[in-house]
């Protein structure tokens, strides 16, 4: 009996612990590990995770021992070492996730002593500590790792919290500030004082304040009590200063990359890129290198201060940077990194960390751009440069072409030398920068230039300078009239040379000059020089236009110089001896014995000289022969041989004798030769220069001697007869009356037939009795019909 009621009694005492428990999950073991009673919660819990039948019976060591979960056995031990009696208690926490939810529990196995032995075990839920802990965990993880301040403060502004990582940035530790006075401690910093007063006045505040030499996004919280009365105020405040200066410095980037489009020259690309890689990117030890194209190198062109000043080592040919520009590929040697501008050059730099190295090469690529545009800028002014400069030579070569023509139609309606000289300075000075125009001759009898015509702004100034021909003259006109070739001066006012007369010159806007010589052939006519208003008027475009203008008054003077010697009334005549071999009438009477005579020369339509001369004892093959050596004549043809006499015909070279002579107004009346000289006698104008002309002609051909000169009157003037043969006849028809009259076919006995004339001249004998007639028909009738002569 006394049995029966102590278990009796005992299990009373467990079914009202089990029963009596908590909301936990409870179950009762016996030694054995059997569950002998739970509670309640411990069966549902059991069914709503797929338990079908209850526990009651089950042996909960026998279940834990099946199980493969090390956690589980880990129970099952420790509840043995329970019912041993070795310890008293054993508690396990262990993660019991659901599919739909994560769960954590503690389970805790205690021996309960009485009439018998059992071990009461609960599984109590702490998801939510463990939740909670989680966060908290990740709350402190924040606090320690990431630059945040947690911070608050009373209403009177004192603080209560202060702590995070944060916190370093401004050299404090966690709760340093805790009772200090926010406006005390940040008196320096109204912007944060005001900020705070903001928040206390009940105003959420978000701002971005720098606060020793940290930057920090804060965001300001007013907490209220239950009167809506702000009872304190808790804040974050963010370390954004590296976010903030990488802003600034990208912001500066693109600040300097709009100064560096701005910029027109590379030198000046490179000096902004440097500057602003110092004092805004904080890269101060920066060097830009180009490429030279002339010596093929890179040459460093802008540095900033702490920039190694001798990178030869790393600019060398087959350097680091060198490669890095070639291949077109960033290269590093420890912290320098050679970024390459394309096909520029290099930009080379130090680099610390990645943020760096991402400024560095947005900046090389902002450099790039900009001198490329630089580049582009450069060729599109040179081109508009070469433009304007074209556009301006072409204006004034219309201009200088306007005037040539001006000046050329006064040319045409000069008659005298002294009239051409006058059209040509006053033409020249009539508009433009041309201001004084003169023409001067050399005086060999007092060894200075004599002024024969000028034009313009003289004002004494041919009176003020005295232009003297020695060897040491400096004037232009002087030294042209030595050398024969054009002379300039492009600035009086800088030229050493123009020391002498620069001052008369400058008085007058004289500002550079241009002299040239007046010849034609061997002959010279005087100087023309031309002053301008402008320095650096004669270029190679002017020069060159002058230089035709020169000529071709040179030319007119030759013109009419000779004309007076066909025309004038009154003539001079002067007789040679020509013992010159290389005249080919000369070399023919020497080397063939026969006795040559010049009979006169017919100018053919394309501009040669045909020359008609006769030779008497002397074989025609011989003839033939020897003129064909000569460098006088291009061709000879035999046009007759009967009586002893044989006539020829030679096409003249522009420098033969015969040609030399009608070039420098001289008329060859006759020239005859025999044995191993000969003798001419040629017609001049009576005003020609007598002793040029003997000059020129002893400098081509030194074996010429004058023998004689004689001022004689012509029996009549043929002045109005040579136009108006010009203009009666066509050319065929005058070279075919010229061939015939000189080739003898008018003498009796005729020395020439029409058949022999025509085929000196490549046509046939019908078409050269053509001509002829026409020829003399028109002749006639001008002079007996219209009685013109």
């Amino acid at each position: 009996m006394s049995g029966g009621k102590e278990e009796s009694r005992s299990r009373s005492d467990i079914g009202r612990f089990a029963l009596g428990g908590s909301r936990m999950n409870v179950a009762i073991l016996d030694t054995d590990g059997t569950i002998v009673a739970t509670n309640r919660e411990w069966e549902e819990f059991g069914r709503a995770n797929g338990l079908a039948t209850p526990t009651l019976g089950v042996n909960y060591l026998d279940a834990c021992d099946g199980a493969d979960d090390p956690e589980v056995r880990r129970t099952a031990t420790g509840l043995r070492d329970v019912l041993a009696g070795e310890r008293s208690e054993f508690t396990l926490e262990y993660p019991c996730h659901s599919p739909d939810e994560r769960r954590w529990f503690v389970m805790h196995a205690v021996r309960a002593s009485g009439a018998e032995q059992y071990v009461v075990v609960t599984h109590a839920n702490v998801t939510d500590r463990r939740e909670h802990e989680f966060y908290l965990e990740r709350y402190l993880t924040t606090i320690r790792n990431v630059p945040l301040v947690l911070f608050a403060f009373d209403a009177d502004g004192t603080f209560t919290l202060s702590e995070g990582r944060g916190l370093e940035a401004l050299g404090l530790v966690d709760g340093e500030v805790v009772g200090d006075s926010v406006f005390d401690r940040y008196a320096d910093y109204p912007g944060v004082v005001a900020d705070c007063r903001r928040a206390l006045s009940g105003e959420r505040v978000h701002a971005t304040r720098e606060v020793d030499d940290a930057i920090f996004e804060v965001v300001y919280q007013p907490m209220v009590d239950g009167s809506d009365e702000v009872d304190h105020v808790v804040g974050v405040a963010r370390d954004v200063t590296k976010r903030e200066r990488h802003e600034r410095v990208f912001a500066a980037l693109s600040d300097l990359t709009r100064v560096l489009m701005e910029a027109e020259t590379a030198d000046e690309v490179c000096e902004l890129a440097v500057e602003g890689a110092e004092k805004v990117l904080d890269l101060p030890d920066t060097l830009l290198a180009l490429f030279d194209e002339s010596s093929g190198t890179l040459l460093p062109r802008a540095r900033t201060r702490r920039a190694d000043p001798h990178p030869n080592e790393l600019l060398a040919d087959e350097g680091v940077a060198w490669v890095s520009f070639t291949e077109n590929e960033p290269r590093f040697v420890g912290d320098t990194a050679i970024l390459p501008l394309g096909n520029h050059g290099v930009f080379v730099t130090t680099v610390t960390d990645d943020t760096a190295l991402d400024v560095a090469e947005l900046c090389t690529a902002a450099v790039e751009s900009a001198l490329g545009r630089a580049k582009r800028e450069r060729m599109l002014r040179e081109q508009e440069a070469t433009l304007r400069r074209q556009n301006a030579a072409l204006e004034r070569l219309n201009e200088l072409n306007e005037g040539i023509r001006r000046i050329d139609r006064a040319l045409v309606e000069a008659r005298t030398r002294e009239e051409i000289e006058r059209a040509v300075c006053r033409r020249l000075t009539s508009g433009g920068s041309y201001r004084f125009a003169w023409i001067g001759e050399d005086d060999p009898a007092s060894g200075v230039v004599l002024p024969r015509e000028w034009a313009g702004v003289e004002r004494g100034f041919l009176d003020a300078i005295a232009v003297e021909t020695d060897a040491e003259a400096s004037d232009p006109t002087a030294i042209t009239l030595g050398t024969g070739r054009a002379h300039v001066v492009q600035d009086v006012l800088r030229d050493p040379a123009s020391e002498t007369w620069r001052r008369e010159a400058l008085k007058r806007g004289y500002r550079s000059a241009c002299s040239l010589p007046l010849s034609y052939g061997d002959a010279v006519y005087g100087v023309l020089t031309v002053y301008s208003d402008r320095a650096g008027t004669f270029d190679k475009l002017e020069r060159s236009v002058l230089e035709d203008v020169s000529q071709t008054v040179a030319y007119a003077i030759n013109a009419v110089e000779s004309k007076k010697a066909l025309a004038g009334g009154e003539v001079i005549e002067l007789e040679f001896d020509v013992s010159d071999p290389t005249v080919v009438f000369v070399a023919v009477a020497r080397e063939t014995g026969g006795y040559v005579e010049f009979v006169g020369v017919v100018s053919k339509p394309n501009g040669t000289l045909q020359s008609i001369f006769t030779v008497r004892n002397a074989e025609t093959d011989a003839v033939r022969e020897v003129a064909a050596r000569s460098l006088e004549a291009i061709g000879v043809e035999l046009v007759s041989d009967r009586d002893d006499v044989a006539v020829f015909a030679a096409t003249l070279t522009e420098s033969s004798f015969v040609a030399t002579l009608i070039d420098h107004g001289a008329v060859p009346e006759t020239f005859v030769a025999d044995g191993s000289s000969g003798r001419v006698i040629v017609r001049l104008s009576a005003n020609a220069d007598v002793r040029t002309f003997v000059e020129v002609l002893r400098t081509r051909f030194p074996d010429v001697k004058l023998r004689s000169r004689r001022q004689r009157e012509r029996p009549w003037a043929s002045g109005d007869f040579e136009p108006m043969l010009a203009e009666m006849l066509t050319d065929r028809q005058r070279e075919v009356l010229e061939m015939a009259y000189y080739g003898g076919f008018f003498d009796s006995p005729r020395k020439s037939t029409g058949a022999e004339l025509g085929r000196s001249l490549g046509i046939s004998q019908p078409t050269f009795q053509h001509h002829l007639r026409a020829a003399e028909r028109k002749l006639l009738r001008r002079l007996i019909a219209e009685g013109d002569v």
